[in-house]
């Protein structure tokens, strides 16, 4: 155990003393020390050298957490257009990066050489066999032409060089293969549709805050620009810590029906956790050096304090959680910088 000591000494008197030419040298050496022994009996040593203490109290706290994020489209509402023949594309209704697209709405005609046969055949097959007439049918299903474009086939008893082609789902288009007259290749991605009904939120968290970063915890999500508060949880936490910044992101959900919340917009996420109480100490007097944190607390004798080591945690710019170490009451001094040397720091044990 170390010990810092601070005491009253007549010592501290001058080795010489100025005198006056009428008052003789043993007179005036009394007089000071009078005077410092007067000094000694009215000034403790808190107050000479400013030492100040705090007691150890309990604080009900609010313990939250913010994290940096950003909004990304979510992964399961991205769909892919592709073809399923080779052939020539032409009248899209889409032709440009971003434009909205209804469910079972025309995308493009095409023209395809089997296509056209498949027609053929199936105008030959109404009037011979019903069942080779639905085998084709069957076919330019596979090849998604639709029972819409098939009835027509068979009602107009004519073969089109172009048929339509529909889309299957609803969204914004976020990748564009094709222009106007592109030939396609079978299985050509034609398009990329993302819907945005909803969207994911990726966030990052450093590694100490673990216990934060949980499945199904709260959140509250605000993004730039905007003061609205999204209440979402914590839906997935990623497995991989990132090699270079050392976080882990975790995901959340945002509802987006009428479609305001952008892809790629800037996110503050807040994770607040239950008020409950504990003990708190201002962070003037606790001394942290390394992962060690110290507090000084009178010692037995008036005048001397010891260093202690306390298991605290930071949890703000001004306060630091004593976990354990202290009880409430306990009473630190609260400039603890006052009374450090490196020795302490380095040596100091309770």
């Amino acid at each position: 155990m170390r010990y810092l000591f601070i005491s009253e000494s007549e010592d501290s008197a001058p080795n010489k003393a100025r005198l006056k030419p009428s008052l003789p040298s043993f007179a005036t050496v009394l007089l000071l020390v009078l005077s410092f022994e007067t000094l000694a009996q009215a000034t403790t040593v808190e107050q000479l050298f400013n030492i100040k203490t705090i007691k150890v109290q309990n604080k009900i706290v609010e313990d939250k957490k913010e994290y940096n994020g950003y909004v990304k489209i979510a992964d399961d509402k991205i769909y892919t257009v592709t073809v399923k023949q080779n052939g020539f594309i032409r009248n899209l209704t889409s032709p440009n990066i971003y434009d909205r697209v209804r469910e079972g709405q025309k995308l493009f005609d095409i023209y395809s050489p089997e296509i056209y046969k498949a027609q053929i055949e199936l105008l030959s097959a109404s009037q011979v066999s019903p069942e080779l007439a639905s085998m084709i049918e069957n076919r330019l299903k596979l090849y998604d032409i639709t029972e819409k474009s098939i009835r027509e086939i068979k009602e107009s008893r004519k073969v089109h060089k172009y048929l339509p082609f529909y889309s299957n789902f609803k969204g914004v288009v976020v990748e564009k293969k094709v222009t106007e007259g592109s030939s396609v290749k079978k299985g050509m991605e034609i398009y990329k549709i993302a819907n945005l009904s909803k969207v994911w939120v990726i966030a990052k968290a450093y590694e100490q805050d673990r216990a934060f970063i949980k499945r199904g915890t709260r959140v509250e999500v605000t993004l730039s620009g905007s003061k609205k508060v999204h209440r979402a949880k914590i839906d997935y936490i990623y497995p991989l810590v990132d090699p270079k910044n050392k976080t882990i992101d975790f995901r959340l959900t945002l509802s987006n029906r009428n479609g305001k919340i952008q892809p790629n917009s800037y996110a503050t996420i807040k994770i607040v956790k239950p008020k409950k109480s504990r003990l708190i100490l201002p962070n003037t007097a606790v001394v942290t050096k390394g992962d060690k944190h110290l507090v000084f607390v009178p010692s037995e004798y008036e005048g001397e304090y010891k260093s202690k080591l306390v298991n605290a945690k930071r949890i703000s710019s001004t306060e630091f959680e004593i976990i354990s170490g202290l009880k409430k009451g306990d009473k630190v001094v609260n400039n603890s910088l006052f009374l450090l040397d490196s020795d302490v720091v380095i040596n100091g044990e309770d």
